[in-house]
């Protein structure tokens, strides 16, 4: 998914933790992503468009940050 193991490899179980998506919203005080290096949602989904090569639109991306935050 375009991140190193780092985190996987100090973790018991070999495997990453991630933070629940339900109320991340209101939790947030900066940096997204499993290690905080993502200032904004939306850097996180261009991380992921660009990764992936999903070609999303302005208005697609848009949508996915408000659909982020809603949840």
């Amino acid at each position: 998914i375009g991140i190193d193991d780092f985190e996987a490899k100090r973790s018991p179980t070999g495997k990453y933790r991630t933070t629940p998506l339900g109320g991340l919203f209101a939790r947030a005080q900066g940096g997204f992503f499993h290690d905080g290096r993502f200032a904004t949602y939306l850097d996180v989904v261009n991380h992921y468009d660009n990764h992936f090569h999903l070609n999303l639109t302005q208005s697609q991306k848009n949508d996915l940050v408000e659909y982020l935050k809603s949840l």
